[in-house]
C-alpha cells in the first residue's frame, strides 16, 4: 500500500494533470532524457489503415516541436535491425541539446523487424544517462510486452534504488490487459507514469504529457501514516467505528446515506491545519474504493459549511444503466451547479460494458481524484493507473469547469454511500491512501 502510494503521488506531481496554469522549469534544470522507440516487427501492425510505425513517427515528431531549448534528449532504438534478436539495442542519438534534422532523419529509417527485449533497452538508456549520477528520464513506447525473458518490474527497481533521480514513463500504444499490467510496474516503480494511447491523438497526447517539464511539488500532503486520524483533521459529525486510520492508510465505511452538504452528513473530513496556496492548486486523494454503481460516492473539496462549497466527486448514479459519474459540483449560498462527465456505464443497448471489471479495477488499483482549481474556475479530474474503464477514454478524465467567484474554506474528504437503493444502503469501503494539494 505505501509504495503505491508515493509512486502515484509521485507520478501525478509530474504529470500535472495536464491542467492551464503549470510553470515550466527551466530547461537546464530538467532531467536529460532518453526516447526509447519500440522497432519490433509488430508495429507494422496498422490502426485506421496506417502502420504504427509511420503513427509514431509523426507523435515523436509533434512532441519534438514542443521540446525545450537546451533540454538534452537522445533516441534508443529496439528490434529495428534484425529478427530474433534480443541484443538489437542501439543508442542512435547520444543524449544531448536536439538536432532536429538528425533526429528526423533517424526516425524516418526506423525499420520495424525484430523482438521486444524492452527491459535491457530501458536499462541501456538509463546507463547512457548516466542516471547514478544525474537525474534521467526515460520515455519509452511499446506497442507489446517484453519478448526476451527479461522482468521489468524487478529492473525497475533496481534502477530505482541505483539511480540519484530515475523515472521511466511508459507509452503502451494499442496493448492489451496483460501487458499494461507489465508495462505499468516498469513506469510506477521509478516513479513515472503509465498512459495508454490507441490512436494517433492519444499518443500524441501521451508523449507530450510524459515530456511535461515537471511542476512544483505538493505544498500539503498526508499520508496517515498513524494510527489516529491526528490534529490536522477535524472530524464532522464522527461515527467512529466507521472509520480507522491503519496501515498508512484512512479506511471509511459507510455509516448513512450520505454526501458533503446532506443535512445528516457523517465523518465529513475536514483538514484545519492551513497552508492551502493562493492562487491556482490541485487538491488530490489517490485511493482504492470497494465501489458500487448504487449510489457510491468519493469527495474531495472545499468546504465552507453545508451551504458553501466546491467538491469533486466519482459517483454511482444509481440507475439501471450501472453509471459511475465524474462531477464537479459547487454549493453557493444553498444554490447547486454541476457539470459531469461519464466514467464509465452498461447502458442499453447492447449492454456490452463489463462494468464489474471496472468496480474491480477501482478496488483493486483505484485511481486519483482531484479538485483543480484555475483562477475562478474549477474541475473535477479522474485519473487511473494502468488502466482505464475503456478503451480510447481519455485518461485522466475532466469534467468542463463550473465557475465560483468567492469560494472559500478547507480541504475535506468524504466517502460512503449518498442514497438508499430500493430501501437497502448498499456499504461502500474506501481507503484513502495519500492527500496532498499542488500549487500550478
Amino acid at each position: 500500500m505505501l509504495g503505491r502510494k508515493v509512486t502515484i503521488a509521485a507520478a501525478l506531481v509530474a504529470a500535472g494533470f495536464g491542467g492551464a496554469g503549470s510553470q515550466p522549469a527551466a530547461a537546464q534544470d530538467a532531467p536529460r532524457t532518453m526516447l526509447i522507440l519500440d522497432g519490433s516487427g509488430s508495429m507494422w501492425g496498422q490502426i485506421g489503415g496506417v502502420p504504427k510505425i509511420d503513427i509514431a513517427r509523426q507523435a515523436v515528431s509533434d512532441m519534438l516541436d514542443g521540446w525545450p531549448e537546451g533540454r538534452e534528449i537522445g533516441l534508443t532504438v529496439y528490434g529495428h535491425n534484425e529478427e530474433g534478436n534480443c541484443n538489437d539495442i542501439e543508442t542512435i542519438l547520444p543524449p544531448g541539446p536536439l538536432n532536429r534534422g538528425a533526429f528526423d532523419a533517424v526516425l524516418a529509417d526506423v525499420t520495424p523487424r525484430g523482438k521486444t527485449p524492452l527491459t535491457a533497452a530501458t536499462q541501456r538508456a538509463a546507463e547512457a544517462l548516466s542516471h547514478t549520477d544525474t537525474p534521467a528520464t526515460v520515455i519509452l513506447v511499446t506497442d507489446g510486452r517484453e519478448t526476451c525473458n527479461a522482468d521489468p518490474c524487478a529492473a525497475a527497481e533496481t534502477l530505482e534504488r541505483a539511480g540519484t533521480a530515475f523515472t521511466a514513463h511508459v507509452i503502451g500504444f494499442d496493448v492489451d490487459d496483460a501487458a499494461q499490467a507489465d508495462l505499468s510496474c516498469l513506469a510506477e516503480a521509478t516513479g513515472g507514469r503509465y498512459l495508454a494511447a490507441n490512436d494517433a491523438e492519444a499518443l500524441t497526447g501521451a508523449l507530450r504529457a510524459a515530456a511535461a517539464p515537471e511542476p512544483a511539488a505538493p505544498i500539503l500532503r498526508d499520508e496517515f501514516e498513524r494510527t489516529e486520524i491526528g490534529p490536522d483533521w477535524e472530524v464532522i459529525n464522527p461515527d467512529p467505528d466507521s472509520y480507522i486510520v491503519d496501515d498508512g492508510t484512512l479506511v471509511v465505511l459507510t455509516s448513512n446515506d450520505s454526501y458533503i452538504g446532506h443535512e445528516d452528513q457523517t465523518n465529513l473530513f475536514r483538514w484545519t491545519a492551513g497552508g492551502l496556496p493562493e492562487g491556482d492548486w490541485d487538491m488530490a486523494v489517490d485511493f482504492t474504493s470497494d465501489f458500487t454503481t448504487r449510489r457510491s460516492i468519493i469527495e474531495v473539496a472545499l468546504y465552507d459549511d453545508r451551504q458553501n462549497y466546491v467538491a469533486a466527486e466519482l459517483l454511482g448514479d444509481g440507475s439501471s444503466n450501472d453509471r459511475i459519474e465524474l462531477r464537479v459540483k459547487s454549493m453557493v449560498n444553498g444554490e447547486v451547479s454541476r457539470s459531469t462527465a461519464l466514467f464509465a456505464d452498461d447502458a442499453c443497448c447492447p449492454r456490452d460494458y463489463d462494468i464489474g471489471a471496472v468496480t474491480t479495477q477501482l478496488k483493486e488499483r483505484g485511481g486519483t481524484l482531484v479538485l483543480r482549481k484555475r483562477g475562478r474556475e474549477y474541475y473535477a479530474v479522474v485519473e487511473t493507473h494502468g488502466w482505464v474503464p475503456r478503451d480510447g477514454q481519455d485518461n485522466p478524465l475532466v469534467t468542463e469547469p463550473l465557475s465560483v467567484l468567492r469560494a472559500s474554506g478547507d480541504p475535506a474528504l468524504f466517502s460512503g454511500t449518498w442514497g438508499r437503493d430500493y430501501g437497502d444502503l448498499p456499504q461502500t469501503t474506501t481507503e484513502f491512501d495519500s492527500f496532498y494539494v499542488t500549487p500550478r
